[in-house]
């Protein structure tokens, strides 16, 4: 564990922040709370954080987004706190079990494995074997970063400040931008994904979204390294590391919203269908959606 580094209240710091991200989707409109905590239950994960009200505002009334939500929670916590947080080899058979009920459906007794398998069960039969390859793409480069965070905390090693961006955006990530496509029923085309455009709105989607998350958490994970304010007061020596972390997240919320004013003219060029525009209205409101949740949630609190 690193030395603990104490900043003013995360709310302090988050709240002025809104106004520089891009308005939410439209009015929330939660799911059924007590159908999402009878599922969540099964499963013995829990809705304390109100996952249901983050994806009221990123997907509004969509139940499905709300189940993979409150299993992503579960397994960030996992990742970072759990029996894998400093062991490669735990982290390793994870992915190989979720790998597996991906692959085969077959029943588990593990919570976090078999409420994975339920939601890749609803999720993956409408989806085609390519947006398949590449959610599987996206978790492998999830579980690589958490390998390398494994490392880090076993020797208390701080990340440098060049790597640690793309390093907490895999993290962070995992198949986000796929789920969301899954929840929607509706693909965005491979030939959008390697323009830059789409690209950067995807990653700074992540980033400003992780960002935010390290303000609000920085209380609750007790010294570990992986955190853009700790990279920022060990690594480079920012005497206010939180209003420097701010600062790039009002940085990164512009590269947003250039990306997403290119796009339009990114879709005639390629021939994209219009409804893709639904997926990218969605990830373009997420950080806005994450943020409005942090202050809320008492996750962090």
């Amino acid at each position: 564990m690193t030395p603990e580094l104490r900043i003013p209240s995360a709310a302090a710091v988050l709240a002025p922040l809104a106004y520089a991200l891009p308005p939410v989707l439209g009015e929330p409109v939660e799911c059924d709370t007590r159908a999402l905590g009878a599922w969540a239950g099964l499963y013995g994960l829990s809705i304390h954080a109100r996952p249901q009200r983050l994806a009221a505002r990123v997907l509004p009334g969509n139940e499905l987004l709300a189940r993979w939500v409150t299993w992503q929670l579960a397994y960030d916590d996992w990742c970072d706190e759990g029996s894998g947080s400093r062991d490669t080899t735990v982290l390793d058979q994870m992915q190989g079990r979720l790998r597996d009920a991906a692959r085969t459906g077959r029943a588990t007794d593990e919570p976090l494995v078999a409420a994975f398998g339920d939601l890749w069960r609803v999720t993956a039969p409408d989806m085609s074997p390519a947006w398949e390859q590449r959610f599987a793409a996206r978790m492998e480069a999830q579980a690589q970063a958490c390998r390398m965070q494994a490392v880090n905390r076993s020797i208390g090693r701080v990340p440098s400040a060049g790597e640690y961006p793309s390093l907490r955006r895999d993290v962070f990530a995992g198949p986000g931008a796929e789920i969301v496509e899954g929840c929607l029923r509706i693909e965005v085309p491979g030939r959008l994904h390697a323009t830059p455009p789409w690209r950067t709105l995807v990653e700074a989607v992540v980033d400003v979204t992780a960002w935010c998350n390290d303000v609000a958490s920085l209380g609750k994970e007790r010294g570990d390294p992986h955190n853009y304010l700790r990279v920022a007061a060990s690594r480079i020596g920012v005497p206010a590391p939180a209003e420097w972390v701010a600062d790039r997240i009002v940085e990164r919320a512009e590269d947003l919203t250039d990306a997403a004013k290119a796009l339009p003219e990114t879709y005639a060029e390629h021939g994209v269908p219009d409804d893709v525009e639904k997926v990218a209205a969605a990830l373009f409101g997420a950080p806005r959606a994450y943020l409005e949740w942090l202050l809320e949630s008492p996750r962090y609190q």
